[in-house]
């Protein structure tokens, strides 16, 4: 990356990736994430935003395409849009209450 110090949305998009690849290939492939590495990723790092989502089983088979049990970056980079729009009508929830 740059020598210069990452803006803070850099650095956000940064933790996404680096994330991603901290749990994939513990078991299986380098570049994906198995069912359980995908289990472990979002209950430890997406506790909080995940607890509205209902079934986690329910969530993973809608964010495998191929249907593989195997998370690509894409799949899960699906996930991360998926909760940013939950997260982007939150805030345009409050913006519209003050």
């Amino acid at each position: 990356m740059a020598a210069e110090p990452l803006t803070e949305l850099e650095a956000a998009i940064e933790t996404v990736v680096a994330t991603f690849f901290t749990f994939a290939g513990r078991e299986g492939r380098k570049g994906s994430l198995s069912i359980s590495e995908f289990q472990e990723l979002v209950t430890q790092q997406l506790p909080h935003l995940l607890k509205d989502v209902g079934s986690l089983d329910d969530k993973m088979k809608s964010l495998d395409v191929n249907q593989d049990s195997e998370f690509k970056f894409n799949e899960y980079w699906r996930l991360i849009g998926e909760l940013a729009k939950e997260i982007r009508k939150e805030k345009a929830l409050e913006i519209r209450k003050k």
